[in-house]
Protein backbone atom coordinates (compact mmCIF):
# COMPACT_ATOMS: atom_id res chain seq x y z
CA UNK A 1 0.00 0.00 0.00
CA UNK A 2 2.69 2.48 0.65
CA UNK A 3 4.47 1.88 -2.60
CA UNK A 4 1.34 2.66 -4.73
CA UNK A 5 0.83 5.67 -2.87
CA UNK A 6 4.31 6.72 -3.35
CA UNK A 7 3.94 5.99 -6.73
CA UNK A 8 0.89 7.95 -7.22
CA UNK A 9 2.93 10.71 -5.62
CA UNK A 10 5.67 10.85 -7.78
CA UNK A 11 3.28 10.30 -11.10
CA UNK A 12 1.40 13.52 -9.78
CA UNK A 13 4.79 15.66 -8.63
CA UNK A 14 6.17 14.68 -12.34
CA UNK A 15 3.32 15.38 -14.23
CA UNK A 16 3.04 18.58 -12.29
CA UNK A 17 6.29 19.31 -12.54
CA UNK A 18 6.27 18.81 -16.82
CA UNK A 19 2.94 21.35 -17.44
CA UNK A 20 4.48 24.13 -14.72
CA UNK A 21 7.27 24.44 -17.70
CA UNK A 22 7.03 26.16 -20.76
CA UNK A 23 6.59 24.74 -24.21
CA UNK A 24 9.50 26.89 -25.13
CA UNK A 25 11.88 25.34 -22.58
CA UNK A 26 10.95 22.11 -23.48
CA UNK A 27 13.27 22.40 -27.03
CA UNK A 28 15.88 24.49 -26.15
CA UNK A 29 17.60 23.64 -29.58
CA UNK A 30 14.41 23.94 -31.81
CA UNK A 31 13.85 27.28 -30.80
CA UNK A 32 17.20 28.76 -32.43
CA UNK A 33 16.26 26.86 -36.18
CA UNK A 34 13.62 28.74 -38.56
CA UNK A 35 10.41 27.47 -39.04
CA UNK A 36 10.16 24.78 -41.81
CA UNK A 37 7.99 22.07 -43.14
CA UNK A 38 8.63 19.06 -41.32
CA UNK A 39 9.01 15.88 -42.73
CA UNK A 40 5.96 13.14 -42.93
CA UNK A 41 7.00 10.93 -39.70
CA UNK A 42 3.02 9.97 -38.98
CA UNK A 43 2.31 6.58 -39.86
CA UNK A 44 -0.65 7.16 -41.09
CA UNK A 45 0.60 10.23 -43.56
CA UNK A 46 3.13 7.96 -45.07
CA UNK A 47 0.57 6.09 -47.00
CA UNK A 48 0.21 9.41 -49.18
CA UNK A 49 3.65 9.50 -50.02
CA UNK A 50 4.43 9.24 -53.32
CA UNK A 51 7.08 6.33 -54.03
CA UNK A 52 9.65 6.71 -56.47
CA UNK A 53 9.36 4.09 -59.57
CA UNK A 54 12.14 2.50 -60.95
CA UNK A 55 12.59 3.80 -64.81
CA UNK A 56 13.60 0.86 -66.80
CA UNK A 57 16.44 1.88 -69.81
CA UNK A 58 17.17 -0.99 -72.13
CA UNK A 59 15.87 -4.56 -72.92
CA UNK A 60 13.84 -6.41 -69.63
CA UNK A 61 14.71 -9.79 -70.40
CA UNK A 62 12.57 -13.09 -68.98
CA UNK A 63 13.12 -16.70 -68.65
CA UNK A 64 10.33 -18.62 -70.54
CA UNK A 65 10.01 -22.20 -70.37
CA UNK A 66 8.90 -24.24 -73.47
CA UNK A 67 7.64 -28.11 -72.59
CA UNK A 68 8.05 -30.47 -75.12
CA UNK A 69 7.33 -33.98 -75.63
CA UNK A 70 10.38 -36.26 -76.07
CA UNK A 71 11.13 -40.06 -76.64
CA UNK A 72 8.56 -41.94 -74.98
CA UNK A 73 6.21 -39.29 -74.18
CA UNK A 74 8.78 -38.05 -71.80
CA UNK A 75 8.36 -34.00 -70.46
CA UNK A 76 11.12 -32.02 -72.23
CA UNK A 77 11.65 -28.71 -70.35
CA UNK A 78 13.67 -25.85 -72.59
CA UNK A 79 14.35 -22.58 -70.54
CA UNK A 80 14.90 -19.58 -73.52
CA UNK A 81 15.80 -16.46 -72.90
CA UNK A 82 12.66 -13.57 -73.87
CA UNK A 83 14.11 -10.04 -74.04
CA UNK A 84 11.94 -7.13 -74.87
Amino acid sequence: MKTTAFAAAAAMFLGLGALSAPASAASPARASQPLVAAPMTDVSAQRYVERRRVIRRGPHCTVRKVVTRGPHGHRVVRTTRVCR
